[in-house]
């Protein structure tokens, strides 16, 4: 037998799910909108009669017809062979949509909701499908959406607008507004820029991905580089992104360890890229480096081999330098354990067979528990024997 609350907890189901907020803009009825529920049986009626008689009397009590809105309760008589003639509930329904809202208490949530479909009718009416797809979210930033709309009209008039956010002059919005909601403004935009005026391929927010698909400029990650043969006065150089021009050089050497990039020897016609870590995949953007013979050297470790699997997805030619089994056995007593929550246990799609195999010893501890071998533990000899020095 339902209760009340498990009767609203039920008539709740249209509204937190978001179906009746999209039927509004499909124009689908809902209406009559009937709640199921067990009904009582035969014997129930005869163990707990005076449970059943004050459930129904309950019921019908907060229902439409003693309140004047809420629930209709539709019964059917049955004929109990030891009560004789029985009126019991046999179907809950809500006639209207302002019975059913007032009993779910949402009229102003709807009240609100509509009145945001008029808005976006008269302002952006590109808007309303992602309204449909999303309307709960777009009634959580209610007290929002004149800054969204803002927001949304100054990029149609001014996309790609090739500034910092703090420099946009948005009358009534300042630029924490636009910091604090990157979410739900990289979705609008999508719906109503042309495809032209952003970068589509960028997805989410990381590395700065709003500015970067909005055309907006930001804090570009710093690029360090040494030139290894230059005789002139500055070889040690950092540099933004975008700053980031091709140095004439043929050999490209990359290395996590940023005293690794300071030490590392002379070597003809060469450069070295260091101190990136994971942040390497802002090289993907650098595309004169794809004519570079790259040569990645990072600690041996699962993390370091999902670093150089990760490069190879936009470099393909790229080779690992020192990051073998026989470097890893030679320097084993050097080794200390890799912290377990920085492993990368997962599968690597660009290693080599002979890094496959080494990579597969790491995550199965052949060699001892959660080998790391970093690179600055790597005799400098061994580096200038490799490097053929």
């Amino acid at each position: 037998m339902i209760t009340r609350s498990e009767l609203k907890k039920k008539a709740l189901r249209p509204w937190t799910s978001g179906a009746f907020l999209q039927s509004v803009l499909t124009g689908d009825q809902l209406f009559p909108l009937e709640v199921t529920f067990r009904k009582p049986a035969g014997k129930v009626l005869s163990q707990d009669y005076l449970k059943v008689r004050d459930w129904i009397t309950q019921l019908n009590s907060h229902s439409k017809a003693a309140t004047g809105s809420g629930y209709r309760l539709e019964f059917r008589t049955i004929n109990h062979k030891m009560l004789g003639s029985q009126r019991i509930p046999e179907k809950i329904f809500f006639d209207t949509r302002d019975d059913w809202l007032s009993f779910i208490g949402k009229r102003k949530d709807f009240r609100q909701f509509d009145e945001l479909i008029g808005t976006l009718r008269r302002q952006l009416p590109e808007l309303l499908p992602w309204l449909q797809k999303k309307p709960l979210k777009a009634l959580e930033q209610l007290e929002n959406w004149p800054r969204l709309l803002k927001v949304c009209h100054y990029f149609r008039l001014n996309p790609t607008p090739d500034r910092y956010i703090r420099q946009l002059d948005i009358k009534g919005v300042d630029s924490k507004f636009i910091e604090n909601n990157k979410g739900i403004l990289s979705e609008l935009l999508s719906q109503i820029l042309e495809p032209e005026d952003f970068d589509g391929t960028i997805t989410g927010l990381a590395e700065n991905g709003f500015e970067r698909r909005f055309g907006l400029k930001y804090d570009e990650p710093l690029i360090r580089y040494r030139l290894l043969d230059s005789t002139e006065p500055v070889t040690d150089i950092t540099v933004p992104l975008s700053q980031f021009i091709d140095t004439g050089v043929s050999t490209v050497f990359i290395t996590e360890n940023k005293v690794n990039g300071l030490a590392f020897p002379p070597v003809a016609d060469a450069m070295v890229i260091f101190g990136l870590g994971y942040g390497i995949r802002s090289l993907s953007s650098i595309h004169w480096l794809k004519q570079k013979n790259m040569i990645y050297w990072g600690d041996i470790d699962t993390h370091g081999f999902a670093i150089l699997s990760r490069l190879r997805q936009h470099f393909p030619e790229t080779r690992a330098l020192l990051m073998d089994q026989s470097t890893l056995l030679q320097h084993q007593h050097l080794c200390v354990e890799e912290p377990e929550d920085k492993r990368f246990l997962g599968e690597l799609a660009h290693l080599t067979s002979d890094e496959q195999q080494l990579f597969a010893e790491l995550k199965s501890n052949l060699h001892g528990k959660n080998l790391r071998l970093e690179q600055e533990r790597i005799g400098f000899g061994w580096l200038m024997e490799a490097l053929s020095i």
